[in-house]
């Protein structure tokens, strides 16, 4: 077996849920105790070694994979980027997020894993940041794949999951077999085999629909295609993993 722990990572929530400091009774007067403002999350290197453990698996067990953590403000499931997340660097602040999603961007550099500065986040005592992975497939066409494509992702991800918890749990977990299709607005989503489609969703509306299927349902020599580039396609990561990052100063 593999010595990696990417998974063991996920599986125990890699970005540490982290309690909140204890603060004093609130006085009438001390208002600003509950004001947003910079307090540190976490640090560097916890959050790094995620990324780095995902680049540490053998090259045929992530190819043509991806990484990607995205993050929601809560309670009031605001944008990344409304909590100001960022990396307080002897440099100055390093920005953590990509101001046109939600995702965390994470610089890997040895300069920073040996500073490990701390990630810092303007919240109330309140306010936590949420955060769900993904793994996201670069498909050879924007707009199709074939059935052969699609377990071959399904094994890599697996070969994966190998590498922590060995192959009889790797086996067992049966989320571990599906990919989920996001399907652009005003496109179609078919299953082709023998040139006779079969229709799977019917986006009609003007956001993206998602499709979850295990493609061992379908025949040998199934292709899967759209009538637009695929929104994205991504594999379904067993148990679900998440985070969280709270306040871990006054």
């Amino acid at each position: 077996m593999r010595k990696h722990g990417f998974f063991w990572l996920l599986a125990t929530c890699c970005l540490a849920p982290l309690a909140p400091a204890h603060a004093a009774a609130p006085q009438p007067e001390a208002i600003e105790v509950h004001a947003a403002r910079p307090v540190t999350v976490q640090s560097y290197q916890a959050v790094a070694r995620v990324f780095r453990r995902f680049n540490a698996f053998p090259e045929q067990d992530r190819a043509n994979l991806s990484l990607h953590v995205l993050g929601r403000l809560q309670p009031e499931d605001a944008p990344l980027k409304a909590s100001g997340l960022h990396l307080q660097t002897k440099s100055g602040p390093i920005p953590l997020f990509n101001a046109d999603n939600d995702e965390l961007t994470v610089p890997l550099t040895k300069a920073l894993w040996e500073e490990n500065p701390p990630l810092m986040a303007n919240l109330t005592s309140d306010e936590f940041i949420a955060f769900t992975f993904q793994i996201a497939v670069a498909t050879p066409q924007p707009d199709q794949f074939t059935d052969a494509e699609a377990r071959h992702w399904l094994r890599q991800l697996n070969n994966c999951m190998e590498d922590v918890v060995g192959v009889i749990v790797a086996f067992m977990l049966p989320d571990a077999h599906r990919l989920i299709v996001s399907v652009a607005p005003h496109s179609r989503l078919e299953a082709v085999k023998n040139d006779q489609p079969q229709l799977l969703l019917d986006n009609q509306s003007d956001t993206p629909q998602t499709f979850v299927f295990r493609p061992q349902d379908y025949p040998r020599d199934t292709l899967f295609r759209s009538t637009k580039a695929f929104n994205q396609v991504l594999i379904k990561i067993p148990l679900d993993p998440h985070a969280s990052m709270k306040r871990k100063s006054h």
